[in-house]
C-alpha cells in the first residue's frame, strides 16, 4: 500500500457521485445546446440545479464530502457547469465573451480569497452562484434579444456589489488587525 486512504463512507461516495454528475451534466448540456435540443439542454440544466441543491443536504445527513476536491468539489462543480453553460451562450452569440472572461474572474477570485487565513464574509457573493443558475435558467426559458440584453449588465452589477462587499470585508478586516482585534464582525 501507497499509504494513500481513501473515504469510502457512504455519504463520501454518495456525495461524490452527485457532484460527478454535474460535470457530466455540463458536457452533455454542451452538446444538446449545440445541437439545437435545448428541451433537452433545459432538462439537463434542472438536474445540475438538483443535484446543486442535493450534494450539501446530502453531506450533512450522511456526513460526507467529496475527497477529490475537498471544500470546493461542490464550488468547482458549480463553476464547471456555469462556464460550460455561458461558453454554449457566447459561441451562439446570446451574450458577449467578456460575460464570460467575468464570470472566470469571480471564480479565481474566490478561490483566492477562500484561501485566506481568515474567510471572507460576503453576503452578495455568497448567492453569486445561486444567482448565475438563475441567469442561465432565465436564458434557456425566455431567449429574447431584451432578456440576452439584460442579463449581462444584471450579471455585471450583482459582480460589482459582491466584489465591493468583499472589498469591505477585506477594509474592515485590516482595520480590526491593525487596531488588534483578531476577528472581524459581520
Amino acid at each position: 500500500m501507497d499509504g494513500s486512504h481513501v473515504d469510502e463512507r457512504p455519504g463520501t461516495i454518495i456525495v461524490s457521485v452527485i457532484i460527478a454528475i454535474r460535470f457530466i451534466a455540463a458536457l452533455l448540456f454542451l452538446y444538446t445546446y449545440a445541437n439545437d435540443l435545448t428541451a433537452w439542454a433545459l432538462c439537463i440544466f434542472l438536474v445540475a440545479v438538483f443535484t446543486d441543491a442535493l450534494d450539501g443536504h446530502v453531506a450533512r445527513m450522511l456526513g460526507g464530502a467529496s475527497p477529490f476536491l475537498g471544500p470546493y468539489s461542490d464550488a468547482v462543480a458549480d463553476f464547471f457547469f456555469v462556464l460550460a453553460v455561458f461558453s454554449a451562450f457566447v459561441l451562439e452569440g446570446l451574450y458577449p465573451l467578456w460575460l464570460l472572461l467575468l464570470i472566470v474572474a469571480m471564480f479565481a477570485q474566490f478561490i483566492l480569497t477562500s484561501r485566506l487565513a481568515q474567510p471572507i464574509y460576503d453576503p452578495v457573493g455568497k448567492y453569486y452562484g445561486v444567482f448565475l443558475f438563475c441567469a442561465v435558467g432565465v436564458t434557456l426559458v425566455l431567449p429574447y434579444a431584451v432578456v440576452c440584453q439584460a442579463v449581462p449588465v444584471v450579471i455585471l452589477g450583482f459582480t460589482i456589489a459582491s466584489v465591493f462587499s468583499r472589498a469591505m470585508f477585506l477594509l474592515g478586516f485590516s482595520k480590526k488587525r491593525a487596531l488588534g482585534q483578531d476577528s472581524p464582525g459581520p
